[in-house]
């Protein structure tokens, strides 16, 4: 009897002990081999991710309504309805027919750092809009398909404190983008908002282009659009640069180029008066064609129009289109 369960068991025992190997040694294997083995043929490599998918320029124009909450003077997505959206289709579709090669991306343009001309609790001359707005806007532009810009005026606010504040928003959704207002801007805490003339520096905004060139690989979200507003020149080539009277932006040349950050210098000059359009086309070819030309740290250029202030000299779509670059991103406030 004991040599029949000899005989019988041993070599179970061992098929066992053989099957067990085997499942351990397969555990250990790349998965890539066990696809091959399941699918009998060669498994696709995992494709490693890639931020110029998705990304919006240059492929696509952004045509953008601007605003403030509550606030109707400041621009059209002052407030969220049926209306505003309509007229926000519309308008990007005028230019989306006249430039079928560029297919439109609207958008909102929502002050979310708000310039103030009192201190308020923080001293910053400034405030951020409570999350739950910012949270409505965001709900909004996902449910119709729009890129929402938050759009940031600082104050006397330390720049990088308050971007981090709205980081989490540019990490988490691929659909949101930046902007930043040097108008409103006092870095060096010697002004007011609304009261003074600012004067910004590359040293300013370029740690902004650093933190916005690691989002893409860190956090899986298409590249990112940095929107600059500018409403006054340069101090490139002036005796002091710094001079707030004189220029906004001190040493634009200086300004960091990231091929990992889409920098769009976006010409805010306000019209409404005899002759203010070929102002705004002359600073448009200045600010944008010329410092483009002569700095290559930017790639796009950006034009506001104003419903409102400009009503009787809005310039229109094709005279929009007809600057030279077209510009990507096109907004208009009231």
């Amino acid at each position: 009897m004991t040599l029949f369960f000899v005989l019988i068991l041993l070599p179970t025992l061992a098929l066992g002990t053989a099957l067990a190997w085997q499942l351990v040694a397969r555990q250990q294997r790349p998965s890539a081999l066990l696809n091959e083995e399941r699918l009998g043929e060669q498994a696709e490599p995992i494709k490693p991710f890639d931020p110029d998918e998705g990304a919006i320029l240059p492929r696509y124009r952004v045509v953008a309504f601007y605003g403030i909450p509550g606030a109707p003077a400041t621009g059209p997505a002052y407030q969220l309805n049926a209306q505003m959206l309509a007229r926000l289709q519309a308008q990007g579709a005028a230019y989306a027919q006249l430039d079928p090669s560029h297919p439109v991306k609207l958008a909102i343009d929502l002050v979310a750092s708000v310039p103030d001309r009192y201190p308020g609790p923080q001293g910053t001359y400034s405030h951020r809009l409570d999350p739950a707005t910012i949270d409505e806007y965001i709900r909004f532009c996902q449910e119709h398909g729009l890129l929402l810009f938050l759009d940031l005026s600082f104050g006397q606010a330390p720049v990088m404190r308050e971007l981090s504040f709205f980081l989490p928003y540019l990490e988490r959704y691929s659909f949101v983008e930046l902007a930043i207002d040097p108008e409103w801007m006092f870095p060096r805490r010697n002004g007011i908002p609304g009261v003074n003339l600012s004067n910004v520096r590359a040293s300013d905004l370029n740690p902004v282009i650093e933190t916005l060139a690691a989002l893409p690989m860190q956090y899986h979200v298409p590249r990112k659009i940095l929107v600059i507003h500018q409403y006054r020149g340069d101090g490139d080539g002036l005796k002091n640069p710094y001079d707030a009277s004189v220029a906004e932006f001190a040493d634009k040349r200086n300004l960091l180029y990231d091929p990992r950050v889409d920098v769009v210098i976006h010409v805010d000059s306000v019209g409404g008066y005899r002759g203010d359009q070929q102002d705004k086309m002359r600073q448009y070819d200045l600010w944008v064609a010329q410092d483009m030309q002569k700095y290559h740290n930017f790639r796009y250029g950006g034009f506001k129009l104003f419903y409102h202030i400009e009503a009787h000299t809005l310039m229109s779509p094709a005279q929009v289109l007809a600057l030279q670059p077209p510009p990507m991103v096109i907004s208009y406030g009231n």
